[in-house]
């Protein structure tokens, strides 16, 4: 989380500096990203950054949570009234909405490109442990209004599934992104679709 300095700067410099890193982590990745380019196309002291950030990966972090926020405001519209989809027809909104914001947002999505074809490295593991427990609760929600309405079997062990359902979408993306040049395009619906299927076929109620 960047320091109170950062968040008392001007918000035209604050900005710079986001957009900046973005591009910076866009281009090299977290590995070979570099704090003394940041500070140079933003015209600070490399000492001023440290008076903004812990490190490096404070300054992405950040980045990655600035990301979360943008994509929640293309997610919402779908969990307004979720009641309105079946359990897989509303993940399946959430997929789209993410290819909209990640095609909105470019230089995000390819952080995210970077970040997923680099499961070894120390950011992948940090992000994705981080997100871990926040992930399995939105599903278990999700899973308990789908077995009230009668979509998802009821015997099912629903944290047992919420964190299934996390891991092989973290498994499908890792494929999809060593299988696809276009990570973000048309051809990620057909695996999200394959990994619906396989679910519905899993824990979908016969002739649901």
């Amino acid at each position: 989380m960047p320091k109170e300095t950062f968040f008392n700067l001007p918000e035209e410099k604050r900005q710079l500096i986001c957009d900046v890193a973005i591009e910076e982590f866009a281009a090299y990745a977290f590995e070979r990203g570099s704090v003394n380019r940041i500070v140079a196309k933003c015209g600070i002291a490399k000492g001023s950054f440290y008076q903004y950030f812990e490190d490096k990966q404070d300054l992405f972090l950040y980045l990655i949570r600035l990301a979360g926020e943008k994509k929640l405001t293309y997610i919402s519209p779908v969990m307004v009234n979720p009641d309105q989809h079946d359990f897989f027809t509303l993940i399946r909104e959430m997929y789209v909405a993410g290819i909209r914001f990640a095609n909105d947002h470019p230089g995000y999505a390819e952080i995210s490109k970077r970040m997923l074809a680099n499961k070894e490295g120390s950011i992948y593991r940090k992000v994705m442990v981080d997100n871990v427990p926040t992930a399995n609760a939105f599903f278990e929600g999700l899973l308990e209004s789908a077995v009230a309405r009668g979509e998802v079997r009821a015997d099912i062990d629903i944290k047992m599934t919420a964190f299934m359902i996390v891991s092989l979408n973290q498994l499908a993306m890792e494929y999809h992104t060593g299988q696809s040049a276009d990570v973000f395009g048309e051809n990620m619906i057909e695996m999200v679709d394959e990994l619906l299927a396989f679910l519905k076929h899993g824990i979908g109620v016969r002739g649901g």
